[in-house]
């Protein structure tokens, strides 16, 4: 008996991205149901309502040459982009997790745009570690994990059938997590430093890690 005619492969759900291998995706599309029960607590009727798909994919950085979905809250592939994390390590290639939805009812386009904003964020190299501080590796450290997340927030308004009518993007932010080996004083030029510790233990070199935030401001 032969195979099953099924797709096999990552689904490219946000297109093809320059420089990048999509590795895995996550497509869920989901309905409220209302429900409306008769006099003993049975279900009478059932509608279905406010449809909307979920996605988050996930690539693994393949050349130097490459490039990062320019703009976060903008249509990438009929999908509102909301976020975009890129984490880099030493000693491995730079994976990117992009995730937006959409709505079969009203569902958000390029025309009329939503509120949105390019970052300007790019990826040194597809192999080890960019500090996306944009800090220069002291004497006696040198950074060994690096990950950036740029993303907004979202609010949707129903009408009055329960079903997607309007939505607007709003409350962009990046937030950097960089870990360095040593004792690394960071300066991220326009980013609020959130958190910074250190760790250390009696078989292993002390380390640093630092949390900076910087708020996008969409339009």
């Amino acid at each position: 008996m032969a195979d099953k005619t099924i797709a096999f492969g990552a689904s490219a759900a946000f297109g093809a991205v320059t420089g990048w291998e999509e590795q895995n995706t996550s497509d869920s599309t989901a309905n409220a149901r209302a429900v409306a029960l008769n006099s003993e607590g049975e279900e009478a009727a059932a509608t279905l309502h406010d449809e909307k798909q979920d996605v988050s994919a996930t690539y693994k950085c393949v050349s130097d040459t490459n490039t990062i979905p320019a703009t976060i809250g903008a249509i990438v592939n009929a999908l509102n982009l909301t976020s975009i994390a890129i984490n880099t390590v030493e000693g491995d290639y730079a994976t990117m997790t992009l995730a937006g939805h959409n709505h079969t009812e009203n569902a958000h386009e390029a025309v009329p745009a939503l509120h949105q904003v390019a970052h300007a964020i790019t990826l040194a190299a597809c192999f080890g570690v960019t500090d996306f501080t944009g800090d220069s590796a002291g004497t006696n450290d040198s950074c060994i994990a690096s990950s950036i997340t740029i993303s907004c927030e979202h609010t949707d308004q129903n009408d009055g059938a329960g079903d997607h009518l309007v939505g607007e993007n709003h409350g962009g932010k990046i937030e950097i997590k960089s870990t360095y080996c040593g004792d690394h004083t960071v300066v991220a030029t326009g980013y609020d430093v959130t958190v910074t510790s250190s760790t250390d233990e009696n078989t292993g070199f002390i380390k640093k890690e630092v949390t900076a935030v910087k708020k996008l401001t969409l339009a």
